[in-house]
């Protein structure tokens, strides 16, 4: 009899134990790659993104320019990313998202959370892959110039951006990197940093002058991280220029918009410099092969031998433009 009461202590106690401690169970199922990957997730972020008041500016251009320098986060994310809201039951891949190139996701959005290093790490379903939970805030007191786009186009998406206090980090355990990133809204979470705000009045435009005649939003020339001595940013600056008008005239920006007409999966943008500059390698290669630009029925309806022409030599100039900045950003920031 003192035998089983013995075990059934043991059992109970055991229970007890593995139940109390569902974090570091599942911190023990990961691989060291993957942990060593969330433990610098968590540590850049609450040290270069902490908590302050939504409309601190120099709060948040410091954090900026850290994430947007930082080669040891660089290394944690995929080349491109996917990114959106998260809705509980739905999966990943039947979620709305948008695609990224990271280092413009590093540099344009992710400034925009702050954080406080309280996170919660699990598998996704059955899978092997890390779903890791990290306590966050949005900056919704900013200049509307700080933002990547107006995100209040749509009065649910700014609503959406604020209610989130947590953004998921979806880990491949076999890169350990980051591809996927989700905003949620978890009720659980009782501390919330940010009191609403209501969004800002939109006029229909994505981009826009200033009344001193400076291209809105400013931080999609990369405008306060690249350096003032940076010899290639006004060339970036006016070969988008020229450019754009050609992905006006050819109808790109009306498709490749957050407002997704197309309801495209992923969607793709390119109605600012920043976001064109991340997808133009693939842009010059859809036009060369005739994929692109679409008829108002999404049948592609290649441009003719003249039209191309132009539309590429424009094209190609903002991509040697834009290369040369961001290696000359590299160069300096690795001396």
């Amino acid at each position: 009899m003192n035998s089983l009461r013995l075990l059934v202590t043991f059992v109970a106690a055991a229970a007890a134990i593995f139940l109390a401690q569902p974090e570091a169970r599942a911190q023990e199922s990961f691989g060291p790659a993957t942990m060593a990957t969330v433990n610098r997730l968590v540590s850049i972020l609450k040290d270069s993104c902490p908590v302050a008041k939504p409309d601190d500016a120099e709060a948040f251009a410091s954090c900026q320019k850290t994430l947007f320098e930082s080669a040891e986060l660089s290394g944690l994310f995929a080349p491109a990313i996917l990114w959106g809201g998260d809705k509980p039951g739905t999966p990943v891949w039947e979620l709305p998202l948008t695609r990224f190139d990271s280092a413009l996701f590093r540099s344009l959005y992710l400034p925009l959370f702050m954080f406080d290093g309280t996170y919660k790490l699990s598998h996704e379903g059955q899978t092997s892959w890390a779903r890791l939970k990290l306590s966050a805030a949005f900056r919704n007191g900013l200049a509307v110039s700080e933002f990547p786009y107006p995100f209040w186009h749509d009065p649910a998406k700014w609503q959406a951006y604020q209610n989130a206090n947590e953004l998921v980090f979806r880990i491949d355990p076999a890169s350990a990197q980051v591809w996927t990133m989700l905003r949620a809204n978890d009720p659980e979470i009782a501390t919330r940093f940010v009191a609403e705000k209501p969004a800002p009045a939109w006029d229909g435009k994505w981009t826009w002058t200033d009344d001193d005649r400076k291209f809105q939003p400013a931080v999609t020339l990369y405008a306060g991280l690249l350096d003032k001595d940076n010899p290639f940013a006004a060339v970036m600056s006016q070969t988008y220029k020229d450019f754009a008008i050609s992905l006006r005239d050819k109808s790109c920006v009306s498709c490749h918009a957050p407002s997704n007409p197309r309801k495209m999966r992923p969607l793709v943008l390119l109605q600012t410099p920043a976001h064109a500059a991340a997808e133009i390698k693939s842009l010059i290669h859809a036009v060369e092969i005739g994929k692109m630009p679409l008829t108002e029925w999404g049948i592609a309806d290649p441009l003719r031998p003249a039209e191309k022409e132009v539309f590429l030599a424009k094209a190609k100039a903002f991509e040697s433009a834009a290369k040369s900045a961001f290696e000359w950003e590299k160069t300096k920031h690795a001396k």
